[in-house]
């Protein structure tokens, strides 16, 4: 990207929040997006084969347009594109990837596909060898965010995510992802359900109730690996949000 292009698209963004127009906002968030895209195919085509979305528009939220974290994120962006070291590591694709995904969903995105060439891709018992850890432990893993995808053989693993699992921002990013998506197709009874399984497995593993007793006076910020830490805590914060939702309901139900 010109230092031209890049002035003209911050120029942009400025005037159509302080307008507040939606429209301008859109077309930069379009641009922007899209410019990502064509970048990671680009510079990682020896690791991407294709980026693809299950539909070709986005639905923005007009508030989240409008909101002043929308305006955080698209200068993040423009930054981060401009600035872009290349050849770049597995963990910074690995990262990129992650952010794409993560921002994509913000914006109201259903579904984004990425597709690597085989020889970018794991096997489960490579992946564990590497980390050093049992294939038991991956599969545990993989049910809580580690990414893989379904070849026609067996599941296979990307190999940024050696690197990503290890760097615990990201790890907990993953998971928090992961448990987006399988929100959105669950009812919140069959979410409650596997919360409650979830906890029973922190609770056995830690011997302890909850995770303030768990990790007493230690906070996520203090800790070298503070994933337990705070999978736990959303845990049981989602929890409380549901069990709120059902006594709503059954007061309602009372009071008909």
């Amino acid at each position: 990207m010109s230092k031209a292009i890049y002035e003209m698209t911050e120029m942009n963004i400025d005037q159509g929040y302080r307008a507040h127009n939606r429209y301008v906002i859109e077309k930069e968030t379009d641009y922007i997006l899209n410019k990502i895209v064509t970048i990671m195919l680009s510079a990682f085509s020896d690791k991407l084969k294709g980026i693809t979305f299950s539909k070709n528009s986005i639905q923005f939220d007009s508030d989240y347009l409008l909101s002043e974290r929308h305006r955080k994120n698209l200068l993040k962006w423009l930054q981060r594109i401009a600035n872009i070291e290349l050849p770049s590591s597995d963990l910074e694709f690995g990262k990129l990837k992650i952010d794409l995904e993560n921002w994509y969903y913000q914006l109201g995105g259903e579904t984004i596909h990425f597709e690597y060439h085989q020889d970018y891709l794991l096997t489960p018992i490579e992946t564990a060898k590497q980390l050093g850890i049992s294939k038991v432990t991956l599969n545990k893993y993989m049910k809580q965010g580690f990414e893989h995808v379904d070849t026609t053989s067996h599941q296979k693993i990307p190999k940024f995510m050696i690197d990503i699992w290890q760097d615990p921002a990201y790890a907990i990013r993953l998971q928090i992802m992961a448990q987006e998506k399988q929100r959105q197709n669950q009812t919140p009874k069959e979410r409650l359900h596997e919360i409650n399984r979830e906890l029973t497995e922190l609770q056995l593993k830690y011997s302890a109730t909850t995770y303030q007793e768990a990790f007493q006076e230690f906070n996520g910020d203090s800790m070298d690996d503070p994933t337990d830490y705070y999978i736990w805590r959303d845990l049981e914060d989602e929890k409380i949000e549901i069990l709120s939702l059902f006594r709503g309901i059954g007061r309602k139900e009372k009071e008909k």
